[in-house]
């Protein structure tokens, strides 16, 4: 199925939602292996995902080195069927948010996870903004499409 503007929508649905998500990371050792690992996100206004971040994480490292990523979050599978549920995985490139902006992404993250608040200005820590160049939603079997950015930051979610 292409039906990317409804799809659109659903991945921001999805995003806006979300707490936690797979961060997926190309390692530095063993070097080029792709790397997997739960973090909180938030959403800003375009629904870019937001990541708070220790630079000792593995993540974190990996980014530095090669900021390629990927986020995926899923919703809830129906019928006990994990695969049935929705889902989606934002590509793209992970960078730590420019100063500027960085006190939107503290507001925007620490609303959607307050218990961050504790460690939130530790030095070690960093707000991290992923870049969309594609996104791909799933949605049970035979039910997926690419959505391309510009798409998914022209739709707005209805839930979240």
């Amino acid at each position: 199925m292409t039906d990317a503007a409804p799809h659109a929508e659903r991945c921001r649905d999805l995003l806006a939602q979300a707490t936690k998500g797979t961060l997926s990371t190309i390692a530095r050792d063993p070097a080029g292996f792709p790397y997997g690992s739960l973090v909180a996100i938030a959403v800003d206004v375009a629904g870019r995902p937001l990541l708070l971040l220790s630079k000792l994480a593995e993540h974190t490292q990996n980014l530095e080195a090669r900021p390629e990523a990927s986020v995926l979050v899923t919703g809830e599978g129906t019928d006990g069927d994990p695969l049935a549920g929705p889902r989606v995985s934002v590509v793209g490139r992970c960078a730590p948010i420019p100063s500027a902006d960085a006190a939107d992404a503290r507001a925007r993250f620490l609303a959607r996870h307050p218990e961050a608040a504790r460690y939130a200005d530790f030095k070690d820590f960093g707000f991290f903004r992923l870049e969309p160049v594609a996104l791909r939603y799933v949605e049970g079997f035979g039910r997926m499409s690419w959505v391309e950015p510009a798409a998914y930051a022209a739709a707005w979610p209805q839930r979240g």
